[in-house]
């Protein structure tokens, strides 16, 4: 049978100091209902239920406060884990970050921790910025690591895959390997590069060219390399210019040492008809063509345009006999 309690002002029930208030429904369990605020002003509430639903969509905790954030500090959820260190999650008015968006300075971070400071891991399938940047580790030098994980290296197959070193260096290493490069460039406008060329490639003469602060001077060929205006080709060196001088000096007191035969070729050359040379316009020439009086075919002509042959010893005593 249901009975009511009514009355026109407030209703007291009251025990000795330190008493308990006891709403028994019985051996079943029955229910408690209150249509108007429950207000508890003791310092602690114990809900003593399996499971307990609340309808409200916010739950204020640290209500009343009176200071700037939290002046305890903290305030969040202690979970009992029995034998076990009790865990919090919590909200750290402590601790502050740097918003990167704007280069200021924030305070308070939530915390997964356990009630002697330790941290606690958060599992989550996703985080959502709302399409904004996401700030990892705003200070020390700390790093992100995957460390656990079963070769992570090896997943790392998507576009948006985010790369560890391991993956890195392992990439790095096969490409390094593999190499195919055609060209080593530094600078721009007035660049230093070496670049080869290859005939599979281009259908051109294979080469492979240096150039310095923008001027190619070297290049190499498979029959021939090329330096400056120099052209080695086998065991011969020869200038690259057309009728330009090739010249062998030793600065200083030095001098050009031949260290066994040398040989004059006679004149005309392959690529210089003349069979007498023009006249140097300082010093003198020495060229080899057909014997003459002398007997030697070694002539020379100087500075002023004097051509002559030397003569041999033996044909010098002849005339010397005759004359």
């Amino acid at each position: 049978m249901t009975k009511y309690v009514v009355t026109s002002g407030d209703y007291h029930i009251k025990t000795n100091d330190a008493g308990s208030i006891f709403l028994d429904t019985g051996n079943q369990i029955g229910q408690v209902y209150m249509t108007g605020n429950l207000v508890v002003k003791g310092t602690t509430t114990q809900v003593d239920a399996t499971n307990l639903d609340l309808k409200d969509n916010i739950i204020v905790l640290n209500a009343g406060e009176q200071g700037a954030g939290v002046s305890l500090s903290t305030s969040g959820f202690e979970i009992d884990r029995g034998s076990k260190v009790n865990t919090l999650f919590v909200f750290d008015e402590t601790v502050s970050w740097n918003y990167q968006v704007t280069q200021t300075i924030k305070q308070g971070v939530f915390k997964s921790r356990d009630i002697n400071g330790g941290n606690i891991g958060l599992e989550v399938r996703s985080i959502s910025t709302g399409g904004g940047d996401l700030y990892l580790i705003n200070a020390g030098t700390g790093v992100i690591s995957v460390s656990g994980t079963n070769q992570y290296e090896n997943q790392v197959t998507d576009d948006d895959d985010i790369p560890n070193k391991k993956y890195v260096d392992v990439q790095i290493a096969a490409q390094v390997a593999a190499a195919d490069f055609q060209k080593i460039r530094d600078g721009s406008s007035s660049f230093t590069q070496v670049v080869v060329a290859d005939f599979e490639t281009t259908g051109q003469t294979s080469v492979a060219s240096i150039t310095v602060d923008g001027v190619n001077n070297v290049n190499f060929y498979d029959n021939r390399s090329e330096l400056h205006d120099l052209r080695v080709d086998g065991s011969r060196i020869s200038t690259t210019v057309s009728n330009s001088d090739l010249t062998l000096s030793a600065p200083g007191t030095g001098s050009v040492v031949i260290d066994d035969q040398l040989q004059i070729l006679t004149t005309p050359s392959p690529d210089d008809s003349a069979v007498d040379p023009a006249q140097p316009t300082d010093g003198l020439k020495i060229y080899a063509k057909s014997q003459g009086v002398g007997k030697t075919g070694l002539y020379y002509v100087n500075s002023s345009n004097v051509r002559d042959e030397l003569i041999s010893k033996n044909r010098s005593l002849l005339l010397s006999m005759i004359f």
